[in-house]
């Protein structure tokens, strides 16, 4: 019963960190995070518990080209912008359910999930490279 409480907390934890976050944050940003309050969590079960609130639908998986994943509070469809200098990940407001029916309408295909990920230089980087 002690293990069951132990990852109960755990997942609690976990939850509530990348549910309070607006940075997007990596696996490896929730375990430091993370090990503030639990400080024998493990990367590995960090981790495991990300993957079970993504196919649980609590949180969203954002996978990042040449980059670790991150983890996102917001679950509908939405697109992202991907810093490629500094890596920092921002939503977009941006009507993606438009290419979804297209895909649907136009190739037939079956849609169970989008993810948009645009990738380019975020302001601060760009503000930082005209200051040089």
């Amino acid at each position: 019963m002690a293990e069951k409480n132990r990852n109960t907390v755990q997942k609690e934890v976990v939850e509530r960190i990348v549910c309070s976050s607006c940075d997007h944050p990596t696996a490896e940003t929730v375990f430091q995070r993370a090990r503030c309050e639990l400080p024998n969590i493990s990367l590995g079960t960090v981790y495991r518990i990300l993957k079970r609130l993504d196919s649980e639908g609590v949180i969203q998986e954002i996978h990042v080209h040449n980059a670790p994943s991150r983890f996102d509070k917001t679950t509908c469809e939405h697109a992202h912008f991907v810093c490629s200098e500094c890596g920092s990940v921002s939503d977009l407001d941006v009507d993606i359910e438009y290419l979804v029916n297209k895909a649907r309408g136009t190739c037939a295909h079956s849609v169970d999930r989008a993810q948009i990920n645009l990738v380019g230089v975020c302001e601060h980087c760009t503000k930082a490279r005209s200051a040089v």
